[in-house]
């Protein structure tokens, strides 16, 4: 009989499965390991509504791209890594699109780590460091790719929309690289708390709150006559499609917007009121395995407070509490599955 292992599977739009597949298969370029702690992304959210990495596919698609574990099975042609090695994982290293649309997920007891190279798709965890911050670096690497795409200056004037798991990451890296003049806001009142518990930091859970100390913060000028805010540069984290149009009416010129929130519907953008801003429109997308190395420097600086971060560790087989935990930013920052034995 063959071995086995569990993993969460995508089977539909909102149906989420717990299964028994079969033990990965291991390859002369290839590694094992046995996952720890795996996070629950908002983008998993969006997966699982919608099926699918882009909706409803014909196989089941394993779930998990935030993961640490331990090494226990090497390829021959594997160099510079070791059984026992404690790891994060890069998931899209080598394109390897671990939970991300490819045929391995993180939520899992055993993970196969196809083309496994030191510092692309496997990276060593100092030993002081938890499991659970290992699974915190490939979080802190979209947000540090995030601000790498803005363009900042020591003195620029900061907006962050949306305080989930990389909008919290995001804020807390600028207060770690000496930004002063952060403004953020989030509809849930616990995150907006764990915001202003950040220095340099002040986080409002309305818009009109927001707005108003953007204006009183960043200052406040006109564009033909449309009072706007003096922000620099405006991070949206939500996803939100709506909300780009009232970032955009209350841009100064020249500010630069950087999408890093996963939108799934299709953004409204009045592109006359870009056109008398001359603003800038980019994005940010994942991050090169530097930025994930440097994540993984500045986390084993003792940095954040893990227990801002993670909220809640859930076993895989209360899979179902954890993802409806994961839903509510008014009970839960972080949630974890817990794949420890």
């Amino acid at each position: 009989m063959k071995k086995q292992t569990q993993q969460l599977n995508i089977l539909g739009p909102d149906a989420l499965s717990l299964d028994l597949v079969d033990y990965p298969s291991l390859g002369s370029n290839d590694l094992i390991v046995a996952i720890k702690f795996c996070g629950i992304c908002g983008t998993d959210l969006s997966y699982i509504s919608s099926g699918g990495l882009m909706g409803p596919q014909k196989d089941p698609m394993p779930l998990g791209h935030e993961m640490s574990g331990i090494v226990i099975e090497i390829g021959t042609d594997v160099k510079d890594i070791n059984i026992n090695d404690r790891v994060a994982i890069n998931p899209m290293g080598n394109n390897n699109s671990i939970g991300n649309g490819g045929p391995e997920g993180g939520m899992t007891n055993f993970l196969l780590v196809k083309n496994a190279i030191l510092n692309e798709s496997i990276f060593k965890l100092p030993d002081k460091m938890s499991f659970e911050i290992g699974a915190l670096v490939e979080p802190f690497a979209v947000a540090l790719r995030t601000i790498n795409r803005s363009n900042l200056d020591q003195d620029s004037k900061i907006a962050v929309c949306g305080l989930g798991c990389i909008g919290f990451s995001v804020v807390t890296l600028l207060s770690y690289f000496g930004y002063k003049n952060i403004i953020a806001t989030d509809l849930y009142n616990l995150r907006v708390f764990n915001a202003n518990e950040v220095d340099s930091v002040r986080a409002y859970s309305n818009w009109e709150s927001f707005t108003d100390a953007l204006k009183e913060f960043h200052g406040e000028g006109e564009i033909f006559g449309i009072p706007v805010s003096n922000t620099d540069v405006f991070i949206d984290c939500t996803g939100n499609h709506k909300l780009i149009s009232n970032i955009i009416n209350i841009s100064k010129k020249h500010a630069r917007i950087v999408i890093t929130g996963l939108h799934q519907e299709q953004a409204l953008i009045d592109f006359r009121a870009v056109l008398m801003r001359e603003l800038e429109i980019t994005c940010s997308m994942a991050y090169s395995n530097n930025e994930f190395l440097e994540s993984l420097k500045i986390l084993s600086n003792d940095m954040i407070d893990q227990n801002k971060f993670i909220s809640h560790k859930c076993k895989i087989q209360d899979h179902k509490k954890a993802f409806e935990l994961a839903k509510d930013g008014n009970l839960a920052s972080k949630v974890m599955i817990d794949l420890c034995n």
